[in-house]
């Protein structure tokens, strides 16, 4: 679980928001790194993320571009700290 919410990170909304599969398995990805308690990085995502670097960066700004993620000032270990922005404030 996500340890500053009692809730699970995962929205249903992004399943009707006509991204991509990449996009939303991306999306996806985040939440499962969020509800386990650890820091969404870029290395932490790529960890487990199944595409190449390359697919990792282009979908991460998409889903900051549509403010699904939002990469915080806060850094761990010299990487940007992504979080995940409420759905009432997705584009």
């Amino acid at each position: 679980m996500n340890p500053h919410s009692a809730i699970p990170a995962m929205s249903q909304k992004i399943f009707s928001m006509k991204l991509g599969v990449e996009t939303v398995s991306l999306y996806l990805l985040c939440c499962a790194v969020a509800d386990a308690g650890a820091a969404i990085t870029r290395s932490t995502l790529q960890e487990k993320w199944n595409g190449n670097r390359t697919a990792l960066e282009r979908e991460l700004h998409r889903l900051e571009d549509r403010n699904i993620l939002s990469g915080d000032n806060e850094e761990a270990q010299g990487e940007t700290v992504y979080r995940m922005v409420d759905e009432k404030r997705w584009r």
